[in-house]
Parts: C-alpha cells; sequence; structure tokens
C-alpha cells in the first residue's frame, strides 16, 4: 500500500511536538552553520542539543560515538600512556635536512 506525503506527515506530526522560540539573526546564522559543520539539518541539531542539556552531555557522547560524529578518545592508534615508540634509525634525518636547507 502506498503512503502519499500528506499521510506521512501527519503521522510524524502525531508524535512530534513543535517548539517555536525566537532568537536574533546571528544566532540563526550561527545554528545553521554549526548544523551545517555536523552534518545535520538545524532541526536535528537543536533536538540533539535539547536532549544533551535535558538528559545531561553523556548521553549525547555516547550517541556521537555510535553515529560516527565523534571519535572516542581511546584510539587503537594512540600509545599507551609511557610506551616507547619506535623508529628506524635515521627516521626523519631526510626530512630534517630539507626543512633545514629551506629556511
Amino acid at each position: 500500500m502506498a503512503v502519499d506525503s500528506s499521510t506521512r506527515q501527519f503521522a510524524i506530526m502525531r508524535f512530534m511536538k513543535q517548539l517555536i522560540t525566537r532568537v536574533d539573526e546571528s544566532l540563526a546564522e550561527a545554528v545553521k552553520e554549526r548544523a551545517a559543520l555536523t552534518g545535520e539539518s538545524v532541526n536535528a541539531y537543536i533536538t540533539r542539543l535539547l536532549r544533551s542539556a535535558v538528559e545531561g552531555r553523556q548521553s549525547w557522547k555516547s550517541e556521537a560515538v555510535a553515529a560516527g560524529r565523534l571519535v572516542s578518545r581511546v584510539s587503537v592508534f594512540a600509545p599507551r600512556p609511557g610506551a616507547a615508540v619506535s623508529t628506524p634509525a635515521g627516521y626523519a634525518s631526510s626530512l630534517v635536512s630539507s626543512e633545514r636547507d629551506e629556511r
């Protein structure tokens, strides 16, 4: 059974509430820019910020990591604190020499 767009919109709005607020133009533009940087719509961005403010920061962080918008600080590529990093002898010598010559 095909569902037309008005039926779909009604079904969505039935479970959602609109929250209208007034903000100055500079804040509205800043929100649009931030939403674009995160790849979200303004609605999704504001909803996430409001949910974070109400539920707490930790739930937002775990959701962002799960969605791929945030990378956990613990990385498989990061060495353990205090671990020795080994590189072959002369590893950076040509790079250091070329930078020194450019100066």
